[in-house]
């Protein structure tokens, strides 16, 4: 008894027993969706990702050190600069009181820094200082340093001959320009300053955006707030909520402001937890809709090709009953879906609605031929079993080559997928007879392919190609497969997961900006170090390193010689204490800018450009060129504010005035640091600002250093000279770039090998299974004509692989490998049919089963979510691509090594 028969015994055994069977099939799915509702579903990125690999074990130390490697990042901008701040300042302590929220930064606390600042400045710096204390240079009042100032501009010494570096004459004139840009702006501007703009000082010594210690874009019209969750996980369990609550409290200060008469700043997260948390959410709205949408097509094609609602339940029924017992059966094999897994239901109503479709066909043709009920079922079982088995086979080991794969959420999916097939099989073998026993459709309902035949007029019988129209066909056919194949050779992987959002992302729109714009980005890389010492050494590296923008670090404020440090800055606080600087600055604010002492000022700057002409010409002889251009750049702006301060008389007095007054009242504020530094003492750790302890350091010791990458990581070319630095700083660095780098190599290499073996073991499986040349090329050629056909259109349409679609060819071998079987199936048993009527009564179910994938697949391209749109957009391309070389290219490679097959003079009844 071959297998044949045996199935179609066990098909009548089934038949005559409906109620049992179907009872057996309720308690499994009883169970099933027992099992389905405990089932886990991993939202976290890292579920997807391998674990026994340096690179993660490396994240995973790091973030049960420190907590979560990503910030949530808050951007402001839209407002005037102090609102910004003010909105920052006031948002930043709100989200603290929150309990979602760990840490929320909207500054840095320079007052601690500045506090400290004899840690941070050049020891040269603070010898100078020593120097200044000693020296006194304000004495005397205001007129009287003008006269000398102006009697030195008359007759001063030689220039070039002090001994300074080049590097500190830049600086020097860096700052000078910057005071009297500053100055300029006091004198043309509409209404008076309020205060320095420090922040330009900033940007031009490489602290853009700093001013004040606000983490903002390099023009200082964004400004950025860090934000740390309290639960580091990154499930959407704990995701949502964070997220959810920076919005709510976001939403409801800008309509404080607004309530107060106000213009809130425009608000926006960006960030990783941004980026997955729009990925989580388009991507489960994204699978709703999918799933709904395709289950309500296929329903709608099936019905409107068949007609009857009976045909439809019996394939509807046990295609749902094996989808959902594989999602019971992955309770107990793989204990969890992942975003991916569960994304994959839509795509196993396309492929399991395929056999049901195969088998019910055949059970009705065995109707048609007047065989009892039962009879006719475990006939039309028997019958399709082969064909059936060698599709549904195929499909299992493509799935199952895809769970060799080494990234995990790949891995999973191909097991996953492979378990569902396996149930729909059985399924449809088990539970459709007992269905069909109970509810046969009626014949008249059933429009079913080569039922009957009927006598046509001698020499109408054709449905041959002519021979030379074959030959061109699969000509072509195959050249256009192989071209295909080549151009797909070079479709290049997509790295940028910002691009696969949907196109009106916030989180890709501000995370684009803040790279283009700015020093911050939340790709951050992470150094730790063992002590201070290796801190030290990696922050003065990484620093150097072209591919990093900024290193963020708190080495510098524990340098190696930071005892002798201290000592100076005790000294520095008593001499300046002594020289009683605050009492004459407090005499200069008190006599202002009086009308002698501004004439004095003016001829002091017109005898200064002359100066400047000086070092200029100096400046050039010696090849200096940055430096001419800093001392012609000075030269402009002293040109400027003489021009403007003759022209404006006592206004520009005026303005000059509260420009000194602003400028002493910094110089007042400098000097009340430094006398704090009278009390200073040994900093520890333990001494810092939480927000900064919690930050870089653990509890185990190990201390963190951050490198800004300067520049998109989601360039192959880019991460990879980024990596390639960083390791040569630390082997130990972590951080996504360097996951995301290992990772995105595993996804297209792993997918590379494992399309490949899918490939094989499905050519393998089905020439097994047809057990002839003729059949297996029958079977074959049209997928991988097809297959051909697919990778050449997205090609030439510009489509890329991404982390979505890249299993789209291996999907299209799983789902249309049943074309060509059934194909091959049906040109085999109608023997005595043409080529062109063979594809016509094999083309109504290969059509129907095509249409339903097409259904349930083609409802994806409908997905926000650009990576699965994209996914579904490959498939269908690669289905519609399967199905014509199926329906148009099969008849005539059949004809051509079926050459004596000769066409009835009847033909289907369709």
């Amino acid at each position: 008894m071959n297998i044949t028969h045996r199935a179609a015994k066990l098909a009548e055994c089934f038949a005559r027993n409906p109620w049992k069977i179907l009872g057996l099939a309720l308690s499994l799915s009883v169970l099933a969706g027992w099992a389905t509702v405990q089932l886990p579903v991993y939202t976290s990125r890292q579920a997807l990702l391998p674990q026994d690999t340096d690179v993660a074990q490396r994240f995973n130390a790091f973030l049960k050190n420190f907590g979560a490697a990503s910030d949530l990042m808050v951007v402001l901008e839209g407002a005037p600069r102090n609102e910004l701040e003010s909105f920052a300042d006031d948002l930043a302590e709100k989200l603290r009181a929150e309990p979602e929220i760990g840490q929320a930064a909207s500054r840095l606390d320079t007052a601690f820094f500045l506090d400290h600042a004899y840690l941070l400045m050049p020891a040269e710096g603070l010898d100078k200082l020593t120097a200044i204390a000693k020296q006194p240079i304000l004495g005397g009042g205001m007129e009287e340093n003008l006269r000398k100032a102006l009697s030195w501009s008359k007759d001063h010494p030689p220039l070039g001959g002090a001994g300074t570096d080049l590097q500190t004459a830049e600086a020097g004139l860096n700052l000078a320009a910057f005071f009297l840009e500053e100055w300029r702006r006091w004198l043309f501007a509409e209404t008076v300053p309020a205060s320095f703009d420090w922040n330009r000082l900033l940007a031009k010594n490489g602290a853009g955006g700093m001013a004040d210690g606000y983490f903002a874009s390099r023009d200082g019209k964004m400004l950025f707030l860090f934000v740390h969750p309290k639960n580091p996980s990154e499930d959407f369990e704990n995701l949502g909520p964070f997220v959810g609550k920076v919005k709510q409290v976001s939403e409801a200060l800008a309509g404080q402001v607004k309530a107060a008469g106000h213009i809130p700043p425009t608000v926006g997260l960006t960030g990783l937890p941004a980026i997955e948390y729009e990925e989580y959410t388009n991507i489960r709205r994204d699978i709703t809709l999918v799933i709904f949408t395709s289950a309500g097509l296929i329903a709608a094609l099936i019905l409107l090709v068949v007609r009857s609602v009976r045909w439809a339940v019996l394939i509807f029924i046990p295609m749902g009953l094996g989808v959902l017992w594989s999602l019971g059966l992955a309770l107990v094999t793989v204990g969890h879906l992942t975003i991916i897994t569960a994304a994959f239901i839509a795509i196993l109503f396309g492929l399991g609605a395929d056999y049901g479709i195969f088998t019910s066909s055949r059970i009705a043709e065995e109707r048609r031929t007047g065989k009892p009920l039962v009879e006719a079922i475990g006939a039309g079982i028997g019958s399709s079993f082969i064909a059936v088995l060698t599709a549904g086979g195929a499909s299992l080991l493509i799935f199952g080559a895809l769970a060799t794969v080494d990234f995990p959420g790949f891995a999973e999916l191909g097991l996953v997928a492979a378990k569902g097939v396996l149930m729909i099989l059985i399924s449809t073998w088990m539970v459709q007879p007992a269905l069909y026993a109970l509810l046969p459709p009626k014949l008249k309902e059933i429009n079913s392919p080569i039922t009957q035949t009927s006598p046509v007029e001698p020499g109408k019988c054709g449905g041959r190609f002519p021979k030379p129209a074959a030959v061109a066909l699969v000509i072509l056919a195959i050249g256009g497969a192989v071209f295909g194949g080549m151009k797909g050779l070079g479709i290049p992987f997509d790295y940028d997961v910002l691009a696969m959002l949907p196109k009106d992302s916030e989180a890709a729109y501000y995370q684009r900006r803040m790279v283009a714009e700015s020093d911050f980005q939340s790709e951050v890389i992470i150094f730790t170090a063992k002590d201070m010492a290796e801190a030290r050494r990696i922050t003065r590296e990484a620093g150097k390193l072209k591919t990093v923008a900024q290193a963020q670090s708190l080495a510098n404020l524990f340098p190696e010689d930071r005892g002798e440090r201290l000592h100076k800055a005790v000294s520095i606080g008593e001499a300046f204490a002594r020289a009683d600087y605050a009492k004459q600055i407090a005499e200069l604010d008190q006599a202002g800018l009086s009308a002698k002492s501004f004439e004095l000022l003016r001829e002091v700057l017109e005898n200064g450009t002359g100066i400047i002409d000086e070092a200029e010409e100096q400046a050039f002889s010696a090849g200096h060129d940055k430096l001419v251009e800093s001392l012609e750049d000075v030269r402009a702006q002293l040109l400027a504010i003489s021009a403007k301060l003759a022209a404006d008389g006592e206004q520009g007095r005026g303005r000059s005035e509260s420009f000194l007054r602003a400028l002493l009242a910094s110089a007042d504020a400098g000097l009340k640091i430094i006398d704090g530094w009278r009390q200073a003492k040994v900093l520890t750790p333990a001494q810092l600002p939480p927000a900064l302890r919690d930050r870089f350091f653990a509890a185990d010791g190990s201390i963190a250093v951050y490198a800004f990458p300067a520049k998109s990581v989601y360039d192959p070319g880019n991460l990879d000279a980024l990596i390639k630095d960083v390791y040569r700083v630390s082997p130990e660095a972590t951080g996504f770039p360097t996951t995301h780098q290992a990772f995105a190599k595993s996804v297209v290499e792993g997918f590379s090998r494992g399309t490949q073996l899918a490939l094989a073991l499905c050519l393998l499986w089905v020439m097994l299974a047809t057990r002839s040349v003729r059949g297996f090329l029958l079977a074959a050629l049209p997928l991988l004509i097809g297959g051909g056909w697919m990778l050449g259109l997205m090609a030439l349409g510009g489509i890329r692989y991404n982390y979505a679609n890249i299993v789209a060819l291996p999907l299209v071998i799983a789902l249309a490998v049943d074309y060509g079987v059934w194909f091959s199936y049906r040109w085999a048993e109608l023997k005595g049919y043409s080529p062109l009527e063979v594809s016509l009564a094999a083309g109504k179910v290969i059509g129907l089963a095509a249409g339903t994938e097409l259904a349930g697949l083609g409802a994806i391209t409908l997905a926000s979510y650009r990576g699965v749109s994209s996914l579904g957009v490959s498939i269908t391309i690669g289905l519609l691509c399967c199905l014509t070389a199926t329906l148009v290219v099969a008849p005539a490679i059949g004809q051509l090594l079926d050459s004596r097959r000769k066409s009835s003079c009847e033909k289907p009844v369709l």
